[in-house]
């Protein structure tokens, strides 16, 4: 992927631009129990406490971009130290207050840039960042990859969230028109039959798409932030694997059972359904090219 600094550079002011301002409002989100909404916070918080309920030690837990602590504070309660790290100071404010009592035995929240912060080597079980990957460059997502590697622990869990390429086929706006410029919707089209298939040696071997398409700008997608990336399951998991990871699972987030135009007509409606089919998809990938996010286990080797 060609570097662009000028984009990237702007990419970062306007993220933080955005949580910052956005703060009060992020963490009302992220705690809403409402079955009347479609909760993609929680939904990924979820799937990390999967993985962490299905390790058989975790001693110490890292969130990057953790906002307002909802994750953070859910390890703690299962008697986990958890570290919170968030650019936003406004975020980690609020995550502070919302720790009450805990104590710094089991949690800690730092208001930093991930990549200038100071971590123990092979210290973490688990490394979480959800709503994170979007929001930085190519080369970043290197850097942090790297950064993983390095402080967790052999066998240790890296868990992310990303938006789903995938699912600009299914989208039918503006990003399938932009794919079909391109000509990737074949690649895209082939991965996600793959996933949705239960031939993992098919889903092993398949070619995805190019990683780029051109310099990307999303507008209208609810986040003041133009440039918001996207990945397949099949990108991330090649590009892991490159860095030394395994994967080990992927799971749908913010499933689709109605097309997005749809949905806009019938939020009611979209919201049901989209809420039941997660229930029971925590452990099912098949959904996930109907699906506007996912999430990806993979692990240190040992």
């Amino acid at each position: 992927m060609a570097i662009n600094r000028e984009r990237d550079a702007r990419q970062q002011r306007e993220a933080l631009a955005y949580f910052r301002s956005h703060a009060p409002e992020w963490s009302e989100k992220a705690s809403g129990t409402s079955y009347e909404t479609v909760n993609v916070i929680k939904q990924r918080n979820e799937f990390v406490l999967h993985v962490i309920d299905g390790r058989s030690v975790t001693d110490t837990a890292l969130d990057v971009g953790c906002g307002s602590g909802d994750l953070v504070l859910e390890i703690a309660n299962r008697g986990i130290k958890g570290i919170g790290v968030d650019y936003a100071p406004e975020m980690i404010a609020i995550a502070k207050e919302r720790a009450g009592g805990l104590g710094q035995s089991l949690v800690e929240f730092h208001s930093a840039n991930i990549f200038e912060l100071e971590l123990d080597q092979e210290f973490y079980d688990c490394v979480s960042a959800n709503g994170f990957i979007e929001y930085i460059s190519w080369e970043q997502l290197n850097q942090f990859a790297l950064l993983a590697h390095r402080i967790l622990k052999p066998g240790g869990s890296l868990v992310l969230g990303s938006r789903n390429r995938l699912f600009n086929i299914f989208s039918l706006n503006d990003f399938t028109k932009l794919e079909a410029d391109a000509g990737t919707l074949q690649a895209l089209l082939r991965e996600s039959i793959a996933i949705s298939g239960d031939d993992d040696d098919e889903l092993a071997t398949v070619d995805p798409a190019p990683l780029a398409v051109g310099d990307i700008y999303h507008r209208n997608t609810g986040i003041d932030v133009s440039t918001r990336l996207q990945y397949t399951p099949v990108q991330l998991m090649r590009f892991l694997e490159g860095m030394g990871f395994q994967t080990v699972q992927i799971s749908p987030i913010h499933i689709h059972g109605l097309a997005p135009r749809l949905a806009s007509h019938s939020a009611e409606a979209h919201t049901r359904i989209s809420n039941l089919l997660h229930a029971d998809a925590l452990a099912n990938r098949h959904l996930i090219p109907q699906s506007s996010s996912f999430m990806i286990h993979a692990t240190k080797a040992q």
